[in-house]
C-alpha cells in the first residue's frame, strides 16, 4: 500500500504543477487583467481547480491512515474532474469562452490559444492521478477484507451446546 499511495502522491503533485501552470497563464498572462468577464470567470474556475488539488494534497500528507484516507481522496478527485471537464474542456465552455474572445478581439485570441494547450496538458496528470487511485483502491481491498476477517473471528459469539440428559 505504501508504494501504491507513493505513486499517488507523485501524480497528484504532477497534476498540482499543470494546474499551476495553468493558474499562472489564465490569471497572470491576460493580455488586459480584467478587460474580459470570461477570462475572469476562466480565472474563479481555475483557482477552484487549485483548491481541489490543495484539499486533496493536504488529505495526502496529514492523513495517517491511508486506507481510510481513500473515500476522501476519491471525492476530491472526483470533483476535480467534474470542474475540469465541465468548467474547463466541455464544448459548451469551449464556445462560450472563444465567443467573447473573438468578440475582444486583440491579443486575445493568441492568449485563448495558450490557455487551451496548458489546459489539455492537465489531462495526462489528472488520468494518471485516477490511475494510481485505482491502484491504491485496489491493494486497499484485500487489506480491509483481512481485517473484517480478523474482527469478525473475534466477534463471534461462542456457543458451547451443553447435552441435555
Amino acid at each position: 500500500m505504501d508504494t501504491a499511495m507513493g505513486r499517488l502522491t507523485g501524480e497528484v503533485e504532477q497534476l498540482w504543477a499543470a494546474v499551476t501552470e495553468l493558474a499562472v497563464i489564465v490569471l497572470d498572462d491576460q493580455p488586459e487583467p480584467g478587460g474580459l468577464a470570461a477570462a475572469d470567470v476562466l480565472g474563479e474556475q481555475v483557482s477552484e481547480l487549485q483548491g481541489e488539488i490543495a484539499a486533496l494534497r493536504e488529505v495526502l500528507t496529514t492523513r495517517d491512515d491511508a486506507v481510510a484516507a481513500l473515500p476522501v481522496i476519491g471525492l476530491h478527485t472526483q470533483a476535480f474532474q467534474a470542474r475540469y471537464w465541465r468548467q474547463l474542456r466541455s464544448h459548451e465552455a469551449q464556445v462560450q469562452l472563444k465567443g467573447a474572445i473573438r468578440r475582444a478581439g486583440g491579443h486575445w485570441p493568441a492568449w485563448q490559444r495558450t490557455v487551451a494547450t496548458t489546459a489539455r496538458r492537465c489531462e495526462a496528470p489528472l488520468e494518471l492521478t485516477t490511475s494510481a487511485l485505482q491502484q491504491c483502491w485496489q491493494e486497499a481491498v484485500p487489506l480491509l477484507d483481512a481485517a473484517h476477517e480478523r474482527i469478525d473471528q473475534y466477534q463471534r459469539p461462542s456457543i458451547h451446546l451443553r447435552r441435555m440428559s
